[in-house]
């Protein structure tokens, strides 16, 4: 072998260290036998809610909200009630684990969930809720590979907030939003049947959510966030798959040094929920209670009690007794 050949081998040899042989490669099926018939579209899953008549499971869901929309307080509050299983809203929860990207810093959700569990008489468990306190470049693939091991077997992944993770990423360019999307896709089949949920921010309009339409038009579910904490509202804007329609209005209930999501009190609502919320609030509002507590201090036949308790959906999680 003369010189030049064997300079070409040793480079040919050394271009070929680390990468996995032909017969190691992943095989993927024919894309003809991954075609699917009519018969068989009716044998694929319906859509399993996360958070029933909210969130799904196996899908990608974006919050967009102006600053202090409240929309980190909706994202938290959905992950304590993942990682708790307490009913959200009065909407039952499929327990399972959360991770939470703090890309923002993680100095200030101590005191949230900390209010959160005195509020709602919950413990956080260690192992259902953990915390990423640092962004995550969602265009380097690298990176998003290791966040991908991170969130095998999760119920719930939060990225708060995408502009964050976004690091030197034009979020005008329909391009770079679609690689964003195409690795929160990833990061969703990564944890096998969970739900990616993602916090992004709206432009000056506050109507709009910020950036390239590529983002919307990618997930499966939007939500967007006006108001402030006194009274915000919350919106699906869409849902692939179901009904989009749903809004709530919220505020937050200052519990500690910090507050926890309720449901605003609703015009639906008749004089005996009225009473009922009222009287949680002013007696049990940084405590808690159960159900017990509130009969102690309401005048109402049982009846009634109980008929009023179901028309007050942050009350629907109120401890049994």
């Amino acid at each position: 072998m003369s010189v030049d050949e064997a300079t070409v081998a040793q480079v040919l040899a050394l271009a070929r260290v680390g990468q996995p042989a032909a017969d190691e490669q992943p095989r993927r099926a024919p894309m003809r036998d991954r075609l699917l018939t009519r018969s068989s579209l009716a044998e694929l899953p319906e859509p399993e809610p996360l958070i029933a008549d909210t969130i799904d499971r196996r899908t990608v869901a974006l919050v967009a909200g102006h600053f202090g929309s409240l929309k980190s307080f909706v994202a938290q509050d959905w992950a304590a009630c993942v990682a708790t299983g307490r009913p959200w809203m009065g909407r039952p929860v499929q327990q399972g684990s959360a991770l939470y990207v703090a890309a923002e810093g993680a100095h200030g959700l101590h005191p949230r969930f900390t209010a959160w569990e005195h509020g709602w008489q919950r413990r956080i468990p260690d192992d259902a809720l953990t915390v990423l306190p640092e962004p995550v470049n969602l265009s380097d693939s690298a990176a998003v590979a290791e966040l991908c091991e991170l969130v095998a077997g999760r119920a719930l992944v939060v990225v708060d907030t995408l502009a964050r993770c976004l690091v030197g990423a034009d979020e005008n360019s329909a391009k770079d939003m679609g690689i964003a999307v195409d690795a929160l896709y990833r990061l969703r089949d990564a944890t096998g049947d969970g739900t990616v949920v993602v916090l992004h921010h709206t432009g000056k309009d506050r109507a709009t959510v910020r950036g390239s339409s590529a983002l919307e038009a990618g997930v499966d579910t939007v939500y967007q966030t006006e108001g402030d904490a006194r009274c915000m509202r919350l919106s699906r804007t869409k849902r692939k798959d179901g009904p989009r329609e749903d809004q709530l209005q919220v505020r937050l209930n200052p519990v500690l040094s910090s507050g926890v999501i309720v449901s605003a009190i609703g015009a639906d609502m008749n004089s005996n929920a009225r009473t009922l919320m009222s009287a949680f609030m002013s007696a049990f509002g940084t405590t808690g209670a159960t159900k017990a507590d509130l009969r102690n201090v309401v005048d109402m036949p049982p009846a009634s009690f109980h008929r009023s308790l179901t028309r007050v959906p942050q009350l629907m999680g109120t401890r049994g007794g």
